[in-house]
């Protein structure tokens, strides 16, 4: 069976989600996020960005590599980073990532989770465990961007606003076929 991968932005929920799939389900969950801080031997991800000079284009790579080695598992829960879906252009502009978007949609049935954009500003804004997507832009400016994107890539799209985990999670068992 294929994997489902959950994709959108910071703050959606996608880790809550992520966990609670695994439990109705007993597949194990895999977060990107994790992998490449385990492979970064443990720099956080804002770390990690700052020590390329606030770039995140090494950490644009980092997740491409990581998803190309888990491309062969099967029966995974993949808890996708809010940028899984983007690179970087030569001039450091946010690009979406068609080589990650092919393994995506090659191994998974990805998920597109989203909340009210006030939502996600609110939570986002003030948590200091999230790097700085740039250091021009604002959040909400990257996420009006980003969230036509989710929509355009994913197999089926999520309103998680006012409804709980249990029932996003059944919606998700009985549309992706895991159910």
């Amino acid at each position: 069976m294929k994997n489902i991968a959950l994709i959108g932005p910071r703050g959606v929920g996608k880790s809550k989600i992520s966990r609670k799939l695994s439990k109705l389900t007993g597949k194990p969950v895999i977060s990107t996020d994790m992998i490449a801080v385990y492979l970064t031997g443990g720099v956080s991800i804002p770390d990690f960005v700052k020590s390329h000079s606030g770039n995140w284009k090494p950490f644009r790579d980092l997740e491409f590599q990581i998803l190309k080695q888990i491309s062969g598992s099967k029966n995974l829960i993949l808890d996708c980073g809010g940028g899984i879906l983007f690179d970087q252009d030569e001039s450091g502009k946010e690009i979406v990532s068609e080589r990650k978007v092919d393994i995506l949609k090659e191994t998974a049935f990805v998920i597109s989770l989203s909340r009210k954009s006030e939502y996600l500003v609110e939570k986002i804004q003030n948590d200091p465990t999230r790097p700085p997507l740039s250091s021009v832009l604002s959040y909400k400016t990257i996420l009006e961007s980003r969230l036509p994107q989710y929509r355009a890539h994913s197999d089926i799209q999520i309103a998680l606003d006012d409804r709980s985990t249990e029932e996003v999670c059944e919606e998700i068992l009985r549309r992706s076929g895991w159910a």
